[in-house]
């Protein structure tokens, strides 16, 4: 079964991670990455996890009581059973739930992903093969790299710009595709000047 590509905005949302170790470190620079309040549930939690910042750390046992109010939890214990039990009652209370190297019993998975700002690809095998979507990540990451990041942030900055001084969709989608080319054919991004030239060749006459 192909898992549905979703991506979600989990900024400043809550989400909870049970286990200490080296897995829900991974996680948790995961989450963080995409600016969640991730906060970390475990008796005995690792130095890593103790070291990065903005993550709430609670010290004991996991409780079910935890799971209220989460947008989605990751089983990341060394208890495969505990796991299972976590999952289940996420599922009960229509949590979306991870129970690391337990496929089964997730209703979501990570992909493989590649991050430049507000740029982001991500690759899945269901689980199938993490080796075919490193090689992915892999060879995306010669194309997709920081300078494609600043475009991305750049064509975002102009976007209601074009959209107020270029009329129909198709002009529009020109602007930008002459910005991309110019800035793949110059290997920088455009100046202000040449960004500006552009939309006056496609702005609407009055």
């Amino acid at each position: 079964m192909a898992y549905f590509p979703m991506f979600v905005d989990l900024k400043e949302k809550e989400c909870l991670i049970i286990g200490g170790g080296r897995v829900a470190y991974r996680k948790v620079c995961v989450l963080n990455d995409f600016e969640a309040k991730v906060t970390v549930i475990a008796s005995k939690i690792c130095d890593k996890i103790r070291k990065t910042e903005s993550v709430r750390l609670i010290e004991r046992d996991y409780e079910e009581r935890d799971l209220e109010h989460q947008t989605l939890v990751i089983a990341a214990t060394d208890d495969p059973v505990l796991n299972h039990e976590i999952a289940e009652t996420c599922k009960t209370k229509g949590i979306p739930v991870n129970a690391v190297d337990q496929i089964e019993d997730c209703t979501f998975i990570f992909p493989s992903y590649i991050k430049e700002q507000n740029l982001v690809a991500a690759f899945s095998s269901s689980g199938k093969s993490p080796v075919i979507t490193q090689y992915l990540k892999d060879e995306t990451k010669t194309v997709l790299n920081e300078p494609l990041g600043e475009l991305t942030e750049l064509l975002g900055s102009v976007r209601a710009e074009v959209k107020q001084a270029v009329e129909g969709e198709e002009n529009r989608k020109q602007v930008y595709r002459k910005i991309l080319e110019m800035f793949l054919e110059q290997e920088e991004l455009p100046d202000r000047k040449q960004i500006d030239k552009i939309i006056e060749k496609y702005r609407k006459k009055s």
